[in-house]
């Protein structure tokens, strides 16, 4: 499989396991996200006529990190202020 392929499609789980109400498997999720995020630069660097694809891999797979890191964080905020709320 292409390197920019692979990096779209870990993107895409990346960004559809943010939505997984399990924080493990989200931080799972960010992991896939960076990895992907490392095979769009490397096949960017191989090859320059692959940029859309890496492009929409970078996004995919940036957009996919900072939800699946953002959603713990807002998570245990909201935990904590309904602890201190009472």
């Amino acid at each position: 499989m292409r390197k920019d392929i692979a990096s779209i499609v870990l993107g895409v789980v990346a960004i559809a396991v943010s939505f997984c109400p399990f924080i493990p498997l989200q931080l799972a999720g960010a992991v896939g996200g960076i990895a992907g995020f490392q095979l769009a630069q490397q096949a960017r660097r191989e090859d320059y006529r692959q940029d859309l694809t890496c492009s929409i891999g970078t996004v995919a797979c940036l957009a996919g990190i900072v939800m699946c890191l953002l959603t713990p964080v807002i998570f245990m905020v909201g935990r904590i202020i309904l602890l201190l709320a009472g």
